[in-house]
């Protein structure tokens, strides 16, 4: 439990609920930064000097990207916190009202990353009596194709220590669950071609949005597909996100073209294929199907040290219906699972917040990782 005798720590009672002051004082400052995706240095500039000032860990940057670790001997299991700092929705001052803090990225996923670093910071004596503890904060993880996300970039420059890994638990908005693996994603452009005319003649054009009704009504027919892995349930997915015809309000439209996005669950080998015959199925032919961006679905990699600290947290276990950096780690064969304290419906939303209790119960559930 909370160690209240700690002067370090301001706790107050209330609703029956301990809330830790000092988390939350660190939170709003970590909100009060602005870090959209590719202007987080200054938030990894804070929470650098935060960890230098709160704990004895030694850091190293590499770009805009951080690791920070104690206890590097190689002879106790490594255990490494992970969170990215960029945030989706426009920057707005935070507050705390009603027991909950509001932020850009309040659950996705500042809460997370400020709860374990408070956590480590209070419990790094009883931590590295057990485990090699380090901390990868990174960029550029909303968005961005995988090559320019931060945590690619250290994969990169940091094999050995990425290697060195036994268990990632990287605190994505979860609700407190244990989140499995995560479904990849395919985003791909269909293209459906007509001829362009004036719309008093249509006679003289072939409209591309009629022909393209076909097509959109095959994707509008599909249902999820599951499958069972390691016990939980993934789903593929796929949907028309985006949708454009040529524009002219007097014009029949000569061209249609749609964003399609495959969700798929960590069990197919050529996912892409998979894509392109439902494509052909809805009438495409393979030249009018474009590949934009592939981020493949991660794994479980189900090692005797990710089931002792599963059985440790003790919490409720299900699939990530989402794509993760799990799935980068897992790839090169680093066992990992999502779970943080942030609310997943919040994810992304202009008004983001994070339940006060969620973080305090979720420093709780992490204390249940000193039992020896």
């Amino acid at each position: 439990m909370i160690n209240k005798f700690n002067p370090l720590v301001t706790c107050c009672q209330k609703n029956g609920t301990i809330v830790c002051m000092s988390v939350i004082n660190l939170l709003k400052p970590l909100l009060a930064i602005k870090s959209p995706t590719y202007l987080e240095k200054e938030c990894i500039d804070f929470c650098q000097e935060w960890i230098l000032k709160n704990t004895s860990l030694k850091t190293r940057r590499i770009g805009d990207n951080l690791i920070a670790e104690c206890n590097q001997n190689g002879k106790k299991p490594h255990l490494s916190f992970v969170g990215h700092l960029d945030v989706v929705p426009e920057h707005f001052e935070p507050i705390k009202k009603n027991n909950k803090i509001y932020g850009a990225g309040a659950s996705d996923m500042k809460g997370g990353v400020a709860a374990f670093l408070w956590f480590i910071h209070q419990y790094e004596l009883e931590l590295c009596k057990q485990y090699h503890i380090s901390i990868i904060l990174y960029a550029r993880e909303e968005g961005t194709a995988i090559k320019e996300n931060g945590l690619y970039e250290i994969i990169q420059q940091e094999t050995k220590f990425l290697k060195s890994i036994d268990l990632a638990i990287i605190a994505e908005p979860t609700n407190n669950t244990i989140q499995l693996g995560c479904v990849g994603s395919i985003h791909a452009t269909l293209t459906v071609q007509g001829k362009a005319s004036h719309s008093a003649r249509p006679w003289d054009g072939d409209n591309a949005l009629y022909k393209a009704l076909p097509v959109i009504q095959y994707f509008a027919d599909q249902v999820p597909v599951v499958h069972q892995v390691s016990g939980v349930t993934f789903s593929d997915v796929i949907s028309i996100t985006e949708s454009q015809s040529q524009p002219g309000r007097t014009t029949i439209p000569g061209e249609w073209t749609a964003n399609i996005n495959f969700r798929y669950a960590p069990v197919h080998e050529d996912a892409e294929s998979i894509l392109i015959q439902h494509c052909k199925r809805a009438g495409l032919k393979k030249e009018s199907i474009a590949i934009k961006d592939h981020a493949p679905a991660g794994s479980v990699i189900d090692t005797v040290f990710f089931n002792q600290i599963i059985r440790q947290l003790d919490q409720p276990i299900e699939a990530k219906q989402a794509w993760t950096d799990v799935a980068q780690l897992t790839e090169i064969g680093i066992a990992a699972f999502n779970f943080g304290p942030g609310l997943t419906a919040q994810a992304h939303l202009p008004n983001e917040y994070i339940e006060v209790k969620m973080i305090n119960d979720y420093i709780i559930f992490l204390t249940r990782l000193l039992k020896e």
